[in-house]
């Protein structure tokens, strides 16, 4: 299973968000050691002056619910922006 989270903010807040994510990821891999994080976002902020931010989440091997509902509880307690949308992917056999 690969999650993706993608969300908005303004590029004012950029520093604190990007140091509550990488605090949040390091948690997350301390706790699902098989985990393999990254993050991104897009090349330009939208007509607002918000960036689009996606966190990815790779090799999780426990019950991706119980993960995401993980995720959910460290990104509130890290106030990050609100809402996450979450997808899903899986690999093509």
């Amino acid at each position: 299973m690969t999650l993706y989270v993608y969300f908005k903010f303004f590029v004012s807040d950029h520093p604190m968000i990007a140091g509550s994510i990488r605090e949040m990821q390091e948690q997350l891999l301390l706790e699902y050691p098989s985990l393999n994080c990254d993050l991104l976002k897009r090349p330009h902020a939208d007509e607002e002056g918000r960036e689009t931010w996606m966190e990815v989440y790779r090799g999780v091997a426990s019950e991706p619910s119980q993960f995401i509902e993980r995720l959910k509880e460290l990104a509130f307690k890290n106030d990050l922006p609100q809402p996450r949308r979450n997808e899903i992917f899986i690999s093509i056999d």
